[in-house]
């Protein structure tokens, strides 16, 4: 299968941080290259991440410049043919990643943008519209929404975007998505899937 890279960037979030580090692992998905980029925390979350150091690719602690420098960080140690990343306070459900991988066995698909579920009171309350994919380029772009955590791209596509702007701290990833659009265009997109 595919090499799939999952880079969380962390600060501060022990609170969250083992269960989206568990719900990555517990995949148990045969090709996983998994990047934990830590800001410095001061609070318990480099004792988690030590606790699964020896299933991960790479992790760092130092300080960085906010959330998308430490997402570039992650892109450097990147190794998957697959790459997304995984805030520290979201997780993945069972077999995501297969399901992701196997949207990708088509050779033509530089991104896959699925839906996700919303949980409230440990419930699932509703489900993701998912990134916002319209009829023409002009369209998408303008809008530019991106559910991020359930967009996954090709590494041969972000080796022509290149890094995210880390001067943007909340829309890096809007950023991102338009850039791929002005490069790519529609066709290589594999839309509303769910996983």
């Amino acid at each position: 299968m595919q090499k799939i890279s999952i880079i969380t960037p962390s600060f501060n979030q022990g609170q969250f941080l083992e269960q989206t580090i568990d719900s990555v692992l517990s995949q148990n998905y045969p090709n996983l290259d998994y990047i934990i980029i830590d800001g410095a925390s001061t609070d318990n979350s480099v004792e988690i991440i030590k606790k699964y150091e020896k299933h991960l690719h790479f992790w760092t602690s130092e300080k960085d410049n906010g959330q998308s420098d430490a997402i570039n960080k992650g892109l450097k140690y990147a190794s998957g043919d697959i790459i997304n990343w995984l805030n520290s306070d979201d997780y993945y459900e069972q077999d995501s990643l297969k399901k992701v991988a196997h949207y990708f066995e088509d050779e033509t698909t530089l991104v896959v943008a699925g839906k996700s579920n919303i949980w409230k009171n440990n419930k699932i309350c509703k489900q993701s519209t998912g990134t916002d994919i319209y009829n023409s380029v002009e369209k998408t772009i303008g809008f530019a929404r991106i559910d991020q955590p359930e967009t996954f791209f090709s590494k041969k596509a972000i080796d022509k975007m290149g890094f995210l702007n880390a001067n943007l701290h909340y829309v890096m990833d809007r950023e991102w998505w338009t850039i791929y659009l002005l490069i790519f265009g529609l066709d290589s997109i594999k839309k509303r899937m769910i996983f």
